[in-house]
Protein backbone atom coordinates (compact mmCIF):
# COMPACT_ATOMS: atom_id res chain seq x y z
CA UNK A 1 0.00 0.00 0.00
CA UNK A 2 1.50 3.47 -1.23
CA UNK A 3 -0.56 6.06 0.30
CA UNK A 4 -0.27 9.67 1.16
CA UNK A 5 0.03 11.77 4.07
CA UNK A 6 0.49 14.77 4.97
CA UNK A 7 2.32 16.17 8.21
CA UNK A 8 1.97 19.65 9.53
CA UNK A 9 4.07 21.13 12.60
CA UNK A 10 2.87 23.65 14.93
CA UNK A 11 3.99 25.09 17.95
CA UNK A 12 2.09 25.17 21.96
CA UNK A 13 4.72 27.04 23.65
CA UNK A 14 8.13 25.25 23.69
CA UNK A 15 6.25 22.03 22.73
CA UNK A 16 5.88 20.65 18.86
CA UNK A 17 2.95 18.94 17.68
CA UNK A 18 3.38 17.04 14.79
CA UNK A 19 -0.12 16.10 13.44
CA UNK A 20 -0.32 13.23 10.70
CA UNK A 21 -3.29 13.01 8.32
CA UNK A 22 -3.92 10.41 5.94
CA UNK A 23 -2.57 6.69 6.19
CA UNK A 24 0.82 5.40 8.02
CA UNK A 25 1.68 2.42 6.49
CA UNK A 26 4.92 0.54 5.04
CA UNK A 27 5.07 2.92 1.74
CA UNK A 28 5.20 6.15 3.58
CA UNK A 29 7.23 5.66 7.11
CA UNK A 30 10.51 6.32 5.35
CA UNK A 31 9.62 9.60 4.05
CA UNK A 32 7.58 10.56 7.81
CA UNK A 33 10.20 9.49 10.00
CA UNK A 34 12.91 12.34 8.85
CA UNK A 35 10.28 14.96 8.65
CA UNK A 36 9.45 13.86 12.84
CA UNK A 37 13.11 13.94 13.63
CA UNK A 38 13.32 17.59 12.30
CA UNK A 39 10.37 18.95 13.42
CA UNK A 40 11.68 18.35 17.49
CA UNK A 41 14.54 20.44 18.25
CA UNK A 42 16.75 18.64 21.24
CA UNK A 43 16.20 21.44 23.04
CA UNK A 44 12.34 21.05 23.39
CA UNK A 45 10.88 18.77 26.44
CA UNK A 46 9.58 16.68 23.87
CA UNK A 47 6.32 16.87 21.46
CA UNK A 48 3.29 15.53 20.84
CA UNK A 49 2.36 13.24 17.91
CA UNK A 50 -1.29 14.14 16.60
CA UNK A 51 -3.12 10.97 15.33
CA UNK A 52 -6.64 12.37 15.50
CA UNK A 53 -6.98 12.51 11.66
CA UNK A 54 -5.25 9.33 11.13
CA UNK A 55 -7.52 7.20 9.26
CA UNK A 56 -5.00 3.71 8.97
CA UNK A 57 -2.16 2.57 10.54
CA UNK A 58 -0.11 -0.33 9.88
CA UNK A 59 2.97 -2.71 11.61
CA UNK A 60 5.25 0.16 10.33
CA UNK A 61 3.70 2.80 11.86
CA UNK A 62 3.24 0.88 15.26
CA UNK A 63 7.25 0.76 14.79
CA UNK A 64 7.47 4.06 13.60
CA UNK A 65 6.07 5.14 17.27
CA UNK A 66 7.98 3.07 19.23
CA UNK A 67 11.23 3.83 17.15
CA UNK A 68 10.57 7.58 18.13
CA UNK A 69 9.29 7.00 21.67
CA UNK A 70 13.01 5.42 22.43
CA UNK A 71 14.93 7.86 19.97
CA UNK A 72 13.05 10.47 22.97
CA UNK A 73 13.48 8.43 25.84
CA UNK A 74 17.71 8.28 25.04
CA UNK A 75 17.50 11.73 24.68
CA UNK A 76 15.19 12.74 27.71
CA UNK A 77 12.68 14.26 25.92
CA UNK A 78 8.59 13.18 26.45
CA UNK A 79 6.41 11.88 23.73
CA UNK A 80 2.63 11.86 23.88
CA UNK A 81 0.46 10.64 21.49
CA UNK A 82 -2.63 11.66 20.42
CA UNK A 83 -5.82 9.26 19.48
CA UNK A 84 -9.19 10.11 20.30
CA UNK A 85 -11.41 7.78 22.05
CA UNK A 86 -13.18 5.46 19.88
CA UNK A 87 -10.65 6.13 16.66
CA UNK A 88 -9.83 2.90 14.82
CA UNK A 89 -6.32 3.30 15.16
CA UNK A 90 -6.99 3.19 19.16
CA UNK A 91 -7.71 -0.38 18.89
CA UNK A 92 -4.52 -1.21 16.56
CA UNK A 93 -2.65 0.40 19.27
CA UNK A 94 -3.91 -1.19 22.35
CA UNK A 95 -3.77 -4.18 20.68
CA UNK A 96 0.07 -3.78 20.13
CA UNK A 97 0.47 -2.74 23.67
CA UNK A 98 1.80 0.33 22.60
CA UNK A 99 0.07 2.39 25.26
CA UNK A 100 1.93 0.39 27.57
CA UNK A 101 4.97 2.16 26.39
CA UNK A 102 3.72 5.57 25.14
CA UNK A 103 1.21 7.80 26.84
CA UNK A 104 -2.04 8.13 24.76
CA UNK A 105 -3.97 11.05 25.63
CA UNK A 106 -7.52 11.76 23.81
CA UNK A 107 -6.89 15.36 23.24
CA UNK A 108 -3.74 17.82 21.82
CA UNK A 109 -4.26 19.97 25.20
CA UNK A 110 -4.64 17.17 27.47
CA UNK A 111 -1.21 15.63 25.94
CA UNK A 112 0.00 19.38 26.42
CA UNK A 113 -1.31 19.32 30.09
CA UNK A 114 0.81 16.23 30.82
CA UNK A 115 3.67 16.73 29.30
CA UNK A 116 4.26 20.25 30.75
CA UNK A 117 3.19 18.46 34.34
CA UNK A 118 5.50 15.65 34.52
CA UNK A 119 9.17 15.60 33.11
CA UNK A 120 10.58 12.65 31.50
CA UNK A 121 12.01 9.85 33.45
CA UNK A 122 15.49 9.59 32.82
CA UNK A 123 16.59 6.57 30.97
CA UNK A 124 17.97 3.54 33.72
Amino acid sequence: MNSIATLHVSQVGEIPVVAIVGEIDIGNVIHLRPQIVRAVPNSAPGFVLDLSRTAYLDSRGVHLILEISDRMATSQQQLRVVVPEGALIRRVLSLAHVDATVPIDPSVESAIEAMRSSPPSPRP
